[in-house]
């Protein structure tokens, strides 16, 4: 992922809500245009109401490509991280952080 590509991800989340950490784990380009297609995003957040952020995400992403969205909230993520059998492991162990809070 180019810089451009990953800013303009980063920035879409941010204008959306605070996350702890974007982590990209996932992503597809054109095979004629090279162009990234879909994107495949895990985001760490700290709140209350995941369900109504993760449609707020959806709903409110404005990019031109596909994006996924796995969320966790801060609690779930420092939980399963470390358990070697969940998908959060996995994310942590093969994904590209692209963002992280300083607190």
């Amino acid at each position: 992922m180019n810089e451009n590509e990953k800013n303009v991800i980063i920035q879409a989340v941010l204008s959306l809500c605070s996350p702890k950490s974007i982590i990209l784990y996932g992503a597809k380009r054109g095979l004629s245009t090279g162009k990234l297609k879909t994107a495949n995003l895990c985001i760490v957040v700290d709140t209350q109401d995941k369900d109504g952020l993760l449609k707020k995400l959806y709903l409110n992403v404005s990019l031109d490509i596909q994006v996924n969205i796995k969320l966790y909230t801060k609690e779930e993520w420092l939980k399963l991280e470390t358990d070697p059998d969940s998908h959060a492991s996995w994310i942590s162990e093969k994904g590209a952080v692209l963002y992280e809070s300083g607190s």
